[in-house]
Parts: C-alpha cells; structure tokens; sequence
C-alpha cells in the first residue's frame, strides 16, 4: 500500500527516488484550501474582538501547528529531490539475466481472424504481452511504449521485430473491439497481432506465460502484471521485464540487443 501511495499519489519515481512536485503541492495545499473557505464563509466571527483576543492568547499552539504542518513538506523535499538519474540508474546486466526458457505452443486468431502461431515468426524478435481493449489503466501505457520502442529501432532493426498481444478479456472482446483498439494507437497489422480464441485456451496460455490477471466482477475490470516477454530470433524466451520505470532503458536496451542478433543472422544465412 506505502509503496502504491507513493507512486499514484505523489508521482513516486522508483528508479530516480524523485517526486512529481505538483502531486505534492495539492496534496499540500488541499487542507489550506478547505481552510480558506472556511475562513472567508466565518470572517465575521472569526475577527470580531473576542476572536482577536483568543488568536493573540493562543499565539504559540497556533505558530508550532503551522511549524508541524510545514515540517512533512521538507522532509519530502529532503528525501525526494534525486541525486542523479544518472547515478541511480542500474545498467542493463545483458546476458547476466538472460534465459532460454521455450515459450508455450499456442494457436489463436488475431484481430483480422487469422490464424497465428509463433512459429510463423521464427527468425525475428517478438514482444509478448497482455492487454483488453476496455482498460483505462495501465493497457494504453503498455502501448505507448511499444509505439515508442518500435519507433526508436532503425528501420533494419524493425523489420525484425514483432508485437504479440493476448487479449486478457477473451470472453468479451469481439475481432471489431481489438481491432479499433490498436489502430486507434497506429500501430501497423504488419508490426502487431492482437490475439483471442477460446476463452480457456487463452487463460491457459496467459496462465504458462505467468500473466496474472485477477477479474474484478463488481467493476468489470481485470487488475493485471504490466509484463513484456522478449523472444528470441531463436524462439526462446530471453528477457521477462515490465512496465516500471526501473526496466524502461532495459527494454530498450534488450529489445536492439535482439533485433541486431535477428539481422546478424539472417544476413549470415543469406551468406550461405
């Protein structure tokens, strides 16, 4: 809960140690404001003689709140005002975390009702990941930065590389819904296949892909990991990252990492 407060009320940024600023000012500044009301709505009583004596005889109780109450605002600038991005961030540890783990045999349908099988990409790099055309959250986050990261490759670099997206709400969403969904980010049917199926084959899938994804019936929202699975020119499973800001220069740097392999190689069987 501590570590959820800081990022979605306070901009919390966990690789730099850094705060969004504004979030804290009205965070800070609401309190002030329901005072001033409240202040303006009793300014008769509030500075009548009687009041006036009252302020004067509780001079110090008020001055020590005001000292308590500017107190927390310097600790937070003391403790989120960042050394350096530069000195915090971790470099990308590369092949000290890389795996070659086969990903799960699947058939679904992407959102043209194609058949699709990752054997069908064999020979590029693939991102995995898992999102549903009705989410608000974090769904368009994970597409923004796919956008961004195909559009920061070369264009050598991105012909080798591919968008697989399982749809986490494989009851529900129609081939039109998925469909309007990516396109409404640009993204190219060439570049990204948004896939369904059979309901049960789909949160099989997910489930072997370590998605977890919790239905919130009251809601209708599906709470999810925002994770990528990078997959290989050789079909294995490399990297596993997400999307905190700890892994955004990770992915990057893992995603270019492959996608050179990816050419490297099928220059060399063009040698051959």
């Amino acid at each position: 809960f501590s570590e959820q407060f800081k990022l979605w009320c306070i901009g919390n940024n966990q690789r730099t140690g850094g705060l969004e600023w504004t979030e804290v000012f009205v965070m800070q500044f609401e309190p002030l404001f329901v005072l001033g009301i409240a202040l303006l709505v009793s300014r008769k009583s509030l500075f009548s003689l009687r009041s006036l004596a009252a302020w004067k005889a509780h001079r110090s109780s008020i001055l020590g709140g005001f000292a308590f109450s500017v107190l927390p605002l310097m600790v937070l600038f003391l403790l989120g005002t960042p050394t350096s991005a530069i000195e915090r961030e971790l470099p990308f540890p590369g092949k000290r975390i890389r795996t070659e783990l086969t990903p799960p045999a699947f058939e679904l349908t992407d959102q043209l009702g194609n058949p699709f099988d990752l054997e069908e990409l064999k020979g590029d790099v693939v991102i995995v990941t898992g999102i549903y055309a009705l989410c608000g959250s974090t769904c368009p986050l994970i597409l923004i930065e796919l956008k961004v990261l195909l559009e920061e490759l070369s264009p050598e670099e991105r012909e080798r590389a591919h968008i697989v997206a399982i749809t986490l709400n494989p009851e529900n969403e129609t081939r039109e819904d998925m469909y309007k969904f990516i396109e409404a980010y640009g993204f190219e049917y060439s570049d990204f296949k948004y896939l369904n199926g059979d309901p049960a084959h789909v949160r099989q899938t997910l489930k072997k892909l370590q998605f977890s994804r919790t239905e919130n019936p009251e809601y209708g929202i599906i709470d999810h990991s925002n994770l990528f699975v990078l997959i290989d020119a050789d079909g294995r499973i490399a990297y596993r990252l997400t999307l905190d800001d700890r892994h955004q220069s990770w992915l990057r740097a893992a995603l270019k990492e492959l996608a050179v392999e990816a050419r490297q190689n099928a220059e060399a069987l063009a040698k051959l």
